[in-house]
């Protein structure tokens, strides 16, 4: 167990909320992932950094049962996940908010939002609409608007939104600044921060380095496939590895 894996105190954590071991993956006969470790504590904040190509996004699916292991494994709160089909992983607990949004353009944003609940069989759906509602206001006021007719902030809000409605454990974000003005990218990124003060765990890939380690507690940072460093958000953001590569320093 590393450093950054232990307490201030010098304990372990509590058992992981989701964790990867060993995880292969790829494409074919292209191995983009290559054993690759990861694990995200209840309730923390974990990023995970690198460059274009280097399996952030490969990771992630993965993770969500759209691309299949190779060899490795995958447990989420104790059980494992990997080889379930993806919508059996939302049931677990797990939601993505997908690079690029992914939202249903001819939708409206109501139809959205409840497409995120479609695993759900329980009756506090409509509660549930309500509170995303008030988390993003914009979205109460367009509740009508197709979902095409939104700007990419408005949309990236639309696909947290989306994915909240399931009532995950685990939030996964990939590249949520990705398209969007600065003033809502302070605005997502606080409410992310929000989310996980109320107990919501999130794993994040974001290009923007520097604000994805001021938001998390831990960090990896990942090279062609490959854990290279792994350590508490403030160390990293000290590493100089890490400022030269990702910070522009």
């Amino acid at each position: 167990m590393s450093a950054a894996d232990q307490r201030a105190d010098g304990q372990p954590d509590a058992p992981a909320l989701l964790e990867l071991s060993g995880v292969v993956a790829g494409y074919g006969a292209i191995s983009v992932l290559k054993g690759i470790s990861l694990r995200v504590e209840a309730g923390e904040i974990v990023t995970l950094i690198g460059a274009n190509g280097a399996g952030k996004t490969t990771t992630l699916m993965c993770i969500s049962g759209v691309r299949p292991l190779t060899s490795g494994t995958i447990h989420f709160a104790g059980a494992a996940i990997a080889g379930l089909p993806a919508h059996e992983i939302v049931r677990c607990g797990v939601a993505q908010v997908p690079e690029g949004r992914k939202i249903f353009p001819r939708l409206t944003v109501l139809e959205n939002l409840t497409m995120g609940a479609f695993t759900r069989r329980d009756g506090g759906v409509a509660g549930d609409l309500e509170r995303i509602l008030q988390l993003f206001p914009v979205l109460a006021e367009r509740r009508r608007q197709l979902g095409g007719t939104l700007s990419g902030g408005e949309q990236q809000m639309l696909a947290i939104g989306r994915a909240l409605m399931s009532r995950p454990r685990l939030l996964i974000m990939d590249e949520p600044s990705m398209g969007v003005a600065p003033l809502l990218v302070a605005k997502i990124f606080e409410t992310i921060g929000r989310l996980n003060r109320d107990g919501l765990a999130v794993l994040l890939v974001e290009q923007n380095a520097r604000l994805a380690l001021k938001l998390a507690r831990r960090g990896y940072v990942l090279e062609t496939g490959t854990m290279v460093l792994t350590d508490r958000a403030e160390r990293l953001l000290d590493h100089p590895r890490v400022r030269e590569a990702y910070l522009g320093e």
